[in-house]
């Protein structure tokens, strides 16, 4: 007994030393995640900063401890091999740390290889000292490292088996059995396999299947003139269903994007105006699309990573979520922790234990976590296909979100080898709304912008290769005949076309953040169709609808795409857009534009209890007042910027010059689209209450 409180002690020991450690340079340089808010509120959350602290020292502290235990195990072993080691206090917890240290080590060369972007966006130094390691990686040397290490374990926990059996020590016998047993199941517990080929059951209504990927523009698809062969999968799947060419998204921003894309309202309607939208907004106030598959006996989920955490947020209400709590919440940043709290817990975490246990690791921001949605959903459609019921699955992943986070060896893709600069692997400098308000306010001669696209595409190219894996699976299940299949996003992404980067922050010209990807394939969908023709994102539940033979309820803003598809006629519909809230003062704004307070002062948490972060009730018909507006079909695009004193328009003709404002010669194209636009800027209510 007394050599297992032995191990149990230099182990205990270990970990609280590489605890304290840590804890202490955190609280010499604490940083938390997520936009900096009120000074006098911040304060009134300090018994969370204890409690969050608290929580992840005991996290730290128990990976550590269970780090440093193969150590003390290993230290009794070499002292019954060898007379000049002897078991005692200072050789175990040398050895403890020197388990510790091998095994962190591992797991730190695993992620630099696999995800080296994941520990750049919170590391605090010159990442490209380490680019020296990241060189000489690869996956068969962490293999090797990986199979090496557990070799190890099971040698020296042999050995000290053999010695406890030959002491007739039956306490030390157990405890190394379950040590072992523990391990062993740490590791399995973690792996999470490809499910097996389903065999369907039959089913009398068609599944749906949408696969989404947060800020995809559409010119990055097959036949958008690019440069590169980014998205074979989603052409295969244009070429055989349809595609709608110009699918506009009323507000590029996520939260409001998605609540139209599943409601069929304009933001005005739904109360979705931003990514900040009360408690009270977040009740949606008609059926949704999933509210409706619901009531016609569809098994609906929805699977995501920290991107995806609205479609839990608002009330679309389907019957299974697997996405990660709402990002914009003072209680998950700083259960999150500093910077180097928050590197030395992702190493451990990117697994299904991480998620189960620790959740806001697991859905970090910028982490990519493409291939284990991608599984996650296979397995979920091999679960639902062994029934009757007809499934409606939504896979929405961060793969092409910034900071451009994707895994090996697609971030090798596009850059040259002898790039060196800080872009290496991630957009650079991201971490908190302060960098990113920063770097919102820089001109493009600021950035390295053939990096950034390298890192892009990269991104885009992974998510294609898992819509392949996933359409792969389907068809290999018997599925592909009776499933609809429906790519999309919720916006797309500037890179200074309109003079600033991100999504709606201006409505300048043509711009490719307010315009996505679209594609749908299966049973009843026009096969080989491209249809040009300016399209909504209000009318993909109509249309959907109508696919799936189920009445569309008539007060939706959308209209059913379906009979202008079938007759090749434009239906000739005006798409609306106004901005999101941009962070600083951006390029491209209007001189005399309306601005938002600072982002300090214009958000508020008015229930402490949730800890959600919305906007200040007292700005918020300022925000409203502020967007931009804007009125398209194909080929005009008509611009609303809200002013101090009068709004300034800006006329744009998108098939000639679509940068270029041509209010001055054609006036009776502005007098016509201006009609129509300020006609839909006085049908929302808040506008008017905000004038």
């Amino acid at each position: 007994m007394e050599k297992i409180l032995l191990s149990l002690y230099c182990s205990s020991i270990a970990a609280l030393l590489c605890t304290s450690t840590l804890i202490f340079i955190t609280l010499h340089n604490y940083s938390r995640t997520g936009p900096g808010i009120q000074k006098e509120i911040e304060k009134k959350f300090g018994y969370y900063v204890v409690f969050a602290l608290s929580r992840l020292a005991l996290w730290l502290f128990a990976i550590f401890f269970l780090t440093s235990l193969p150590g003390s195990i290993a230290a009794y072993s070499l002292s019954n091999l060898t007379a000049s080691i002897h078991f005692d206090f200072v050789i175990g917890l040398v050895s403890s740390l020197i388990s510790t240290t091998l095994v962190t080590t591992y797991f730190f060369l695993h992620q630099l290889l696999y995800t080296p972007g994941t520990i750049q966006l919170s590391f605090q130094y010159r990442f490209s000292r380490l680019f020296v390691i990241w060189k000489i990686l690869s996956p068969a040397l962490i293999t090797g490292i990986k199979y090496s290490l557990i070799l190890f374990l099971s040698i020296i926990s042999a050995i000290a088996l053999s010695f406890a059996i030959e002491e007739n020590n039956t306490p030390l016998v157990i405890y190394i059995l379950a040590l072992a047993f523990l391990y062993a199941y740490i590791y399995y517990a973690t792996i999470s396999n490809e499910p097996a080929i389903a065999k369907a059951a039959t089913q009398t209504k068609p599944n749906v299947i949408m696969i989404g990927s947060d800020t995809l523009r559409h010119d990055r698809l097959g036949g958008s003139n690019y440069h590169r062969n980014l998205t074979p999968n989603i052409d295969k799947l244009s070429a055989n269903g349809l595609r709608l060419y110009k699918c506009i998204t009323p507000v590029a921003r996520t939260a409001p994007s998605i609540a139209s894309l599943f409601t069929g309202l304009w933001p005005h309607n739904h109360k979705i105006r931003d990514n900040y939208p009360s408690q009270a907004d977040c009740k949606l106030p008609q059926s949704s699309l999933i509210d409706i598959l619901n009531e016609h006996g569809y098994l609906t989920a929805s699977i995501s990573d920290w991107c995806g955490a609205d479609f839990a947020k608002l009330s679309f209400n389907f019957k299974e979520i697997s996405v990660a709590e709402d990002q914009w919440n003072i209680k998950l940043l700083l259960r999150q922790g500093p910077s180097l709290i928050r590197n030395a817990l992702s190493l451990f975490t990117n697994n299904a234990l991480g998620k189960r246990f620790l959740p806001e690791f697991y859905y970090l921001a910028g982490v990519p976590l493409t291939r284990s949605l991608g599984r996650e959903c296979r397995q979920l459609i091999a679960r639902s296909a062994k029934n009757s019921q007809p499934f409606f699955i939504n896979l929405f992943t961060s793969a092409t979100h910034v900071p451009f986070n994707s895994e090996y060896p697609y971030y090798n893709l596009f850059t040259p080898k002898d790039y060196k600069g800080e872009s290496r692997f991630i957009m650079t400098r991201l971490a908190s709304a302060e960098e990113i308000i920063k770097k919102q306010e820089k001109s493009s001669e600021f950035f390295d912008i053939p990096q950034i696209m390298n890192l892009y595409d990269s991104c885009v190219k992974q998510f294609d290769d898992e819509v392949g894996k996933i359409i792969d699976y389907i068809e290999k299940s018997s599925l592909s005949d009776n499933t609809i299949v429906i790519i999309y996003s919720d916006h797309g992404a500037d890179f200074f076309e309109t003079g600033c980067w991100g999504q709606g922050n201006t409505l300048v010209g043509d711009d490719p953040s307010g315009r996505i990807p679209l594609v749908i394939k299966g049973p009843g969908v026009p096969a080989g169709v491209n249809f040009k023709p300016t399209t909504r994102a209000i009318d993909v539940m109509p249309t959907l609808l109508d696919l799936l033979n189920i009445p569309i309820p008539t007060n939706l803003d959308g209209v059913n795409l379906i009979p202008y598809i079938n007759a090749q006629k434009s239906p000739e519909l005006f798409a609306f857009q106004e901005t999101g809230i941009w962070l600083g003062k951006i390029p491209g704004l209007h001189p005399e534009q309306i601005l938002y307070p600072n982002i300090v002062e214009l958000l508020d948490i008015p229930d402490k209890k949730s800890g959600t972060l919305v906007v200040n009730e007292k700005h918020y018909p300022t925000v409203i007042r502020a967007k931009s507006r804007s009125i398209q079909n194909e080929r005009w695009k008509l611009i609303y910027i809200a002013t101090y004193t009068e709004p300034v328009y800006q006329l744009y003709d998108l098939e000639n010059d679509p940068y270029q404002d041509v209010i001055d010669s054609h006036p009776d194209i502005f007098a016509e689209l201006k009609k129509l636009l300020d006609s839909h800027i006085q049908s929302d209510p808040l506008f008017k209450s905000s004038a």
